[in-house]
C-alpha cells in the first residue's frame, strides 16, 4: 500500500512484562529493550494511517487495545 504524501506511518510498541507502550512514527527510534523495566519483550503492532486505537488496562482482563478506523 502506498501511503499519501504527508502520511505518517507509525507503530504501536508494547512491552509484554510491564505494558509500558508507546505510539512510534516509523523511521523513530528503535527500542530494544523496554526503558521501564529493561527486559527484551517488547511486541510492535503496525499501525495504518487511518487507524486509532486505545489501549484499557484493568484488573480484570489485563490489557485491551480497541482499533478503530474508516470503514
Amino acid at each position: 500500500m502506498n501511503a499519501k504524501k504527508g502520511a505518517e506511518n507509525r507503530d504501536l510498541v508494547i512491552c509484554n512484562n510491564c505494558l509500558w507502550a508507546v505510539s512510534l512514527l516509523k523511521g523513530s527510534q528503535v527500542f530494544v529493550r523496554c526503558p521501564l523495566c529493561n527486559r527484551k519483550n517488547l511486541e510492535v503492532i503496525p499501525v495504518e494511517d487511518y487507524e486509532n486505537y486505545k489501549l484499557v488496562v484493568s484488573q480484570k482482563r489485563g490489557l485491551s487495545i480497541e482499533f478503530t478506523g474508516e470503514d
